[in-house]
């Protein structure tokens, strides 16, 4: 999840087109059978980016990446001179969608007069299409101007418990990565877990300015005390000992880089290793993340500073970093938690004590490790049959 739009923010995130509305609610079962058909997409700027640099609003030079909902089959097409890309053979399905178009540093100096890198169009307002066999009219996906350049991601969240240890479940850990130029510094950075609407029945989805939450903790620090390098990863532990001693499925989390511990409770603690600071968390013996589903975000902002209302504390979305859902079955968009405008999709699918991982695909860029970040997770990541704390393969 980025730091805003170069332009306004579009609190009406639910005024969406109807193409985008009620997709993830679609009971549609595609038959593999099925005569594939062609489709076009029409990405439109709706920031004026593109009316600056061309004198028309639609979309060049894009590259579209689509993911079938129901099969997992993935196509990938980029727009032509007049916005358009191409699928053909396509079987119809609700896909997840990512367009992504990258603004140049001298293209920005001709938008907003300063020549500054790490911006991108993106389909900010709508992460899934229909496309359906009886219209085959062309789709049209509205792209934004959003700062694309969050120098730390979340890289891999592992939750699920390993395999053959009976229901442990303490070797839990999620896991960051500086993918920018510069060393960056944790200090004050949160880590907060979604408010779950499946748990309390409540959902925030649609609030156009906060997230919910109800357990936030954040890196120690005064401001440059813990640097994270170029390419580097942490690891933050729930418990950062060497788990194989009571599960020996389980991994060494004994060198972990950071470790939640709850003071207020019987938790464990690794005194060689750095404590995250608890902000907000009134329950439970331990930090905790849901095995098969839940939602976590990176925010820079003072934890101090956060409005409290009722049980939870507001987290502007101005604030936020980046943001991973991830769901027992991540086709039923519809169960979302997280807002699309920070994730359109989900990672999961993964079950309780198999000893899976979730982990954001890596690409080479220039001869750079890169990690996707296109704000959608049902695309950005992988599942793996085994965690990697602190490195990728």
């Amino acid at each position: 999840m980025k730091k805003r739009f170069i332009y306004v923010f579009a609190l009406a995130l639910s005024a969406l087109s109807l193409q985008c509305d009620q997709l993830v609610n679609s009971e549609l079962k595609p038959d593999a059978k099925e005569r594939g058909i062609d489709y076009k997409i029409i990405l439109n700027d709706e920031s004026g980016t593109m009316q600056k640099l061309t004198g028309k609003n639609i979309v060049c030079n894009a590259l579209i990446h689509i993911k079938s909902n129901t099969l997992g089959t993935e196509y990938t097409a980029a727009t032509d001179s007049n916005g358009v890309a191409t699928f053909h053979d396509i079987i119809s399905d609700d896909y997840h969608i990512s367009a992504s178009r990258d603004l140049s540093a001298d293209e920005m100096e001709l938008v907003s007069g300063h020549k500054v890198a790490g911006y991108k169009l993106l389909n900010r307002k709508c992460g899934v299409i229909k496309l359906l066999a009886n219209n085959t009219l062309p789709v049209e996906v509205s792209m934004e101007a959003v700062f694309a350049g969050s120098p730390i991601v979340i890289s891999e969240i592992y939750a699920s418990g390993p395999q053959g240890s009976g229901l442990y479940y303490h070797d839990k850990y999620v896991e960051l990565f500086n993918q920018s130029d510069s060393v960056q510094y944790l200090d004050g950075l949160i880590i907060a877990r979604v408010y779950s609407s499946e748990v309390y029945g409540i959902n925030y989805r649609n609030d156009p300015e906060f997230i919910h939450s109800e357990a936030i903790w954040y890196f120690p620090g005064n401001g440059k005390d813990y640097p994270i390098m170029p390419g580097q990863y942490i690891v933050c532990a729930e418990d950062a000992i060497d788990h194989r001693i009571n599960a020996p499925n389980s991994i060494d989390l004994s060198h972990s880089n950071f470790e939640f511990f709850k003071d207020d409770a019987p938790d464990v603690d690794n005194q060689a290793v750095t404590n995250m600071v608890k902000f907000y968390q009134p329950s439970g013996n331990d930090w905790i993340i849901g095995g098969e589903r839940d939602a976590l975000v990176l925010a820079r902002i003072p934890a101090k500073s956060l409005v409290i209302k009722g049980s939870q504390y507001l987290i502007p979305y101005s604030s936020i970093l980046d943001g991973v859902e991830y769901l027992k079955d991540p086709t039923m968009l519809n169960k979302k938690t997280l807002n699309d405008a920070i994730d359109a999709g989900a990672a999961g699918g993964i079950q309780f004590y198999t000893g899976k991982s979730m982990e954001r695909i890596s690409v080479t860029v220039g001869g750079k490790t890169q990690l996707l970040d296109n704000n959608n997770s049902s695309l950005d990541f992988k599942i793996i049959d085994h965690p990697t704390p602190g490195y990728h393969f």
